[in-house]
Order: C-alpha cells, then structure tokens, then sequence
C-alpha cells in the first residue's frame, strides 16, 4: 500500500483489518507507512514501542511484523486514514499533507489529554483509541 491508501485502511472493514494484523504487515509495508519524515522514523518506532535494531533487521530481511507489532503500526497508518478522511469530507485544501499534519499534532501537548502528547499514547491500542477520539473532536471543534 502507498501513502495514498491511508484512507482505505481508515476505511477498511474491521474485520478485514483484523486479518491484516493476524497474517502480519510487512516489514517494508510498515516502513512505508511510518515515513513521517516530520516525526522521524526512529521517534515513530519508539512511540510504538518497536525495537529500532529488530524493525530495521525484518525490512533488511523482508520479514513480517508479529501481529501486536502490525496493530500497533496498523493503527499509527489508520490515524493518518482518519485525517485524510476527515479532510476530504471538509472539502480537502490542495496539497494538504495528512501525514505531515499528523505528526506535528502527535507532538503537541493538549489539555484534552491532561496536557501530554498524543504520540505518548501510540504504544497501546487504547492509547490509539484515546488519540483517535481525541482527534475527532479536536477536528470537529469539541475542543477548540
């Protein structure tokens, strides 16, 4: 998948997604979708909780991530689908980069979360949860 296919995983079945997870994303798919150059890769991985050294030996080895590791990138790849949906649906300025958007906001402390970062709650699935629903009301206003 390519960065355009963000808003397919967004809006993908979930049981289609839980097939993703159970079967494995590839290390070099995973490493794709974790190209937040504004982020870095390396701060990325650390927020999923997946070991630099061991990431890096699976896409050198084209090997597949275990599936705790694939939900976690899964679901780092699905908050990007989320923005990018949601700004289709608001009628998406031109040039507008989900993926760059993301990662500033992911490094932002907010009120909304007792002033942590988001990025703080990517290593679990509630956290991206957290982070998820956290993102939807910051877009719709709820907290503005």
């Amino acid at each position: 998948m390519s960065h355009a296919s963000y808003a397919a995983i967004y809006d993908a079945p979930v049981t289609a997604r839980i097939g993703r997870i159970r079967a494995g994303v590839p290390a070099t798919t995973a490493k794709e979708w974790l190209d937040l150059p504004e982020l870095g890769r390396n701060a990325t991985l650390k927020a999923l909780d997946l070991a630099i050294a061991t990431f890096n030996r699976k896409v050198k080895e084209r090997g597949t991530l275990s599936p705790a590791e694939s939900e976690r990138v899964l679901g780092l790849a699905r908050l990007v689908g989320q923005v990018e949906s949601m700004v289709l649906e608001a009628g998406a300025p031109e040039g507008f980069d989900a993926r760059a958007w993301l990662a500033r906001w992911l490094q932002e402390p907010l009120p909304a979360l007792g002033h942590a970062r988001p990025l703080d709650f990517l290593n679990t699935m509630e956290g991206q949860r957290l982070v998820s629903d956290t993102l939807a009301k910051a877009i719709s206003g709820a907290y503005a």
